[in-house]
């Protein structure tokens, strides 16, 4: 391990950061990726389609709405 220099803590940070980056990214892609698969007739439930059925029932509508805040705290409130 002394071979190695040890790593500054913005270092640390920032590859923090770019893996969360990087997972985002990959989450976005998936979901896109699915989207279209599903608009082709391939795939399963369009977001949209998938939004509708869960907004059919009460627990659907509380799971949608925390989706919602969790999505809006975390990324819109700052």
């Amino acid at each position: 391990m002394a071979d190695h220099p040890a790593l500054s803590p913005a270092a640390a940070t920032m590859s923090d950061i770019l893996v969360g980056v990087l997972a985002v990214v990959a989450l976005a892609v998936a979901g896109a990726a699915l989207e279209v698969s599903a608009r082709r007739g391939r795939g399963g439930a369009t977001v949209a389609q998938a939004i509708g059925a869960a907004m059919r029932t009460t627990p659907g509508r509380v799971t949608v709405l925390a989706a919602w805040l969790w999505l809006g705290v975390h990324f819109l409130a700052r």
